[in-house]
């Protein structure tokens, strides 16, 4: 069975924080086995062995990982990213409270309650379990991991914020210094946005928007593009020479938004009364990408390639069509059998010295 990209994200999300969280829990073993061998404490007890203890906390990091990625993965995905990061961190502050409460709490009354007698429960049962539940170490390991879980939640945002893989791109610093980067953009707007905008009102005509926007990530993801930027209705995409022209990514991604609209016109109808509708223009070329800016940081591309695929985004009005490409990028696309191509001609862009073949497209 083949996996979608937004999965296979996901399931790359886990394996990170299953790895950093088996991490974290040697660091805590070798700590502690440090601490109780220091010449301020007695020693490991007897019954100590490093071995054992050692593949004990490696296998609960793997579990705890495993376990605590999928959860904090897919409810980051499908709860937190239309809600705030207040939101998405209190919620999770308040599960990882109850969860850890609930598990230790049950835990430690049903061990003490088997060890005393089921028949009644004793004030000696009672207190020797608020005992073990109110142990600095338990205390401790309480503290330690709720910060770790309120970081990975954190982590997950700043990568939403980001873009998938542009946080990583950051942190190993590789558009520190500018690389040419040969890549396809796609310039998406939405159709008659002025004339919406007037109609519904600033706060339907935001909402409108990030209910649309939010409707067509998993279809960009889904054919391996990345998200470059909002800017007002508009949205940039980009791909990588090789995933752009792969199965026909670039041309994939605006039908398929196209189709997922018509299945969603009536939710988008009954709530904002309007059919959002987007136009396009496709292009590829060189651009210089790297980081930017000195209190706010971005990674930005720069090239005439960005100029140009705006300026074909602009002839779909001209010529009422929801989208243009350059002959140029089309003859690079692979599998596009279903795609039939209508030249258009050799057409004059504004701003632009040299004119461009741009073509339409149906699906066949």
């Amino acid at each position: 069975m083949k996996l979608s990209p937004q999965l296979k994200m996901n399931l790359n999300k886990v394996a990170v924080i299953t790895v950093g969280y088996t991490l974290i829990n040697i660091f805590i073993f070798f700590f502690n086995y440090a601490l109780i061998n220091s010449p301020y404490s007695l020693g490991p007890s007897p019954l100590f062995n490093f071995k054992s203890y050692f593949l004990a906390n490696i296998l609960v990091g793997l579990i705890a990982g495993v376990l605590g990625g999928i959860i904090l993965v897919s409810v980051n995905s499908q709860l937190f990213r239309r809600r705030s990061f207040k939101f998405a961190n209190l919620t999770t502050l308040a599960a990882y409270v109850l969860i850890f409460a609930l598990v230790n709490v049950v835990t430690t009354f049903t061990t003490v309650l088997a060890e005393h007698g089921f028949s009644g429960v004793s004030y000696d049962a009672i207190k020797t379990a608020s005992r073990f539940i109110l142990n600095p170490t338990l205390i401790t390991t309480f503290i330690l991991w709720g910060a770790v879980t309120l970081l990975t939640v954190f982590l997950l945002e700043v990568n939403d914020k980001f873009g998938p893989g542009i946080l990583l791109k950051f942190l190993l610093g590789n558009y520190h210094q500018p690389k040419k980067e040969e890549r396809i953009f796609m310039f998406m707007d939405m159709r008659s946005s002025t004339t919406i905008a007037e109609e519904i009102g600033n706060v339907k005509y935001f909402n409108l928007l990030n209910d649309l926007f939010a409707d067509v990530t998993n279809t960009i993801l889904n054919n391996e593009g990345e998200i470059y930027q909002y800017v007002g209705d508009e949205i940039v995409i980009s791909w990588s020479m090789k995933k752009g022209v792969r199965k026909a990514n670039c041309l994939n991604c605006f039908s398929q938004i196209q189709e997922k609209l018509v299945d969603l016109r009536p939710i988008y109808e009954k709530k904002y009364n309007v059919m959002p509708e987007f136009k396009a223009g496709i292009h590829y070329g060189s651009v210089m990408a790297g980081e930017v800016g000195v209190i706010k940081k971005d990674i930005i591309y720069s090239g005439d390639v960005l100029n140009t695929a705006a300026r074909i985004q602009e002839q779909c009005n001209k010529y009422n069509v929801d989208i243009l490409i350059s002959k140029e990028t089309f003859d690079l696309i692979s599998d596009t059998d279903r795609y039939q191509l209508i030249p258009l001609g050799n057409i004059e862009l504004r701003g632009k010295k040299r004119n461009i073949d741009l073509n339409t497209i149906n699906i066949i």
